[in-house]
């Protein structure tokens, strides 16, 4: 089950915590807009009229960076409650070793099904990227869906609010806890 905004909604409202939500509301909303390619970039919070996005390389600030326009007209599209005009891409820190080491795993030897490698294809066809750019970024998000992968199969939890995957209780990505909701 995947928890939508007006459940998070109803969620914060229930906890007296509705305009928290409204002012965060970005952070929410940027999974649903990025897509494929907001896996590569994780919402961290919003600080004034900005989206601060964690990415796990220099690489990926870059290249995203190139897309900022784009993301930011689907984002303000989607947003109810409140308006973004940059975003910040961060280096972060990507639990690497939390709950099981990546490094028992060759990256390469990790295959994809036909049905992630199509999600992959099409989130870069969305794209007004040149093929250079588009070719790097495909890379970037071959990787990081090889590692999702990998976390999975060492038992960490898809979170239902977000997408991004943990190893514990609490989604780095968003902060949702898995322990506060029932999620059936």
């Amino acid at each position: 089950m995947t928890l939508n905004r007006g459940s998070l909604a109803a969620i914060f409202r229930k906890n007296n915590l509705l305009s928290e939500y409204e002012e965060q509301e970005p952070v929410f909303v940027w999974t649903e807009i990025a897509g494929e390619l907001g896996k590569v970039a994780r919402p961290k919070k919003v600080q004034g009229k900005s989206l601060v996005l964690e990415v796990p390389s220099a690489a990926a600030k870059q290249e995203l960076s190139f897309l900022e326009e784009e993301f930011l007209d689907k984002l303000n599209e989607k947003l109810t409650h409140s308006k973004i005009d940059n975003l910040k891409f961060q280096l972060g820190q990507f639990s690497e070793n939390t709950g099981g080491s990546d490094d028992s795993y060759d990256i390469e030897e990790i295959s994809l099904t036909d049905e992630e490698r199509e999600k992959i294809k099409k989130a870069l066809a969305d794209t007004d990227l040149d093929y250079p750019l588009k070719k790097s970024l495909k890379s970037l998000l071959i990787t990081q869906q090889k590692k999702r992968k990998v976390r999975l199969k060492q038992g960490w939890h898809k979170c239902p609010a977000c997408g991004g995957v943990f190893p514990d209780y609490k989604c780095s990505h968003c902060g949702f806890d898995r322990r506060e909701v029932d999620t059936g």
